[in-house]
């Protein structure tokens, strides 16, 4: 049984509740309170959790003292886990919570699901698909799906070097023997060796972008989704990776030099886009 190590108020949607670190490392809040600030039932919400495979297990049972009569008796209240709080709230029914933070609750579901949108597309949308979308991408939407690919690169490597992964593949009864060598492979990639940075990627990102639209241009490749497709495909066959952003700091010169030999390929004995000589960031690490 969980016990209670240490409270930290803090405010949601106008309310004031208590987030309670656990004895493991863990911080949770009370769902009862959490769904009477919401205007709902806390009984149903219960179960509608413990029904959801995805955040089942986020849902304890702590005992805590609680009001009764003229003085306090220790029970057992459920519990949520801070970390599955926002996917929780993405699925509650906003028609059914209290009419003066109904607006907010939307936004918030809104503001889930695009944020959501982002972080996970490059894993929904095959290569070809992916390009064509990021196309009709305003700037700043460009530049907040390479932060996202970004995390989400990162995010996967933390939770291999952890052993979350392995951890969820057998709660999930998969098998992960066969994973356990590429497993070791990729830790010692990530561990040997620091990524491009932030700007080195866009860098990266920019430079695949001329050589598929050379590639289209060129006659040899379409439509132009399909030829910006290739282009990514062919940087990460090369260069063993499973997303530019992964690329090794070392090797961004040579990145560099094989995308403008790609470009001269289809563009023979026209000058490089200035972009190809501008440079590259080094590491903020």
């Amino acid at each position: 049984m969980l016990t209670i190590l240490q409270g930290f108020p803090f405010e949601f949607y106008g309310e004031t509740y208590t987030a309670l670190l656990a004895s493991d490392r863990q911080f949770y809040i009370r769902l009862d309170e959490v769904c009477h600030a919401l205007g709902i039932d806390p009984n149903s919400q219960r179960r509608r959790i413990q029904s959801d495979e995805a955040i089942s297990d986020k849902l304890v049972n702590i005992a805590v003292e609680t009001p009764y009569q003229n003085s306090t008796r220790t029970r057992e209240v459920a519990f949520l886990n801070l970390r599955a709080l926002p996917y929780w709230l993405g699925t509650i029914d906003a028609s059914r919570v209290r009419e003066e933070i109904r607006a907010k609750v939307i936004l918030f579901k809104r503001d889930f699901a695009e944020t959501a949108w982002f972080v996970y597309r490059a894993d929904i949308l095959p290569p070809e698909l992916a390009a064509e979308v990021e196309r009709f991408d305003t700037p700043q939407e460009r530049e907040l799906a390479e932060l996202m690919a970004d995390f989400r690169s990162l995010k996967k490597k933390v939770d291999l070097l952890s052993g979350r992964v392995e951890k969820e593949l057998e709660r999930l009864g998969l098998k992960v023997d066969e994973l356990n060598s590429r497993y070791a492979d990729i830790q010692a990639k990530v561990v040997a060796e620091a990524a491009i940075n932030s700007q080195q990627a866009r860098l990266i990102q920019r430079l695949i972008q001329e050589v598929g639209e050379a590639m289209f241009q060129s006659g040899k490749v379409k439509p132009r989704s399909l030829a910006h497709a290739r282009i990514q495909q062919e940087f990460k066959d090369y260069f063993q990776i499973h997303i530019y952003t992964a690329l090794p700091e070392r090797r961004l010169q040579e990145a560099v030099d094989f995308l403008a030999s790609r470009w001269r390929h289809y563009k023979p004995g026209q000058p490089l886009p200035a972009v190809f000589h501008s440079g590259s960031q080094p590491s903020l690490a």
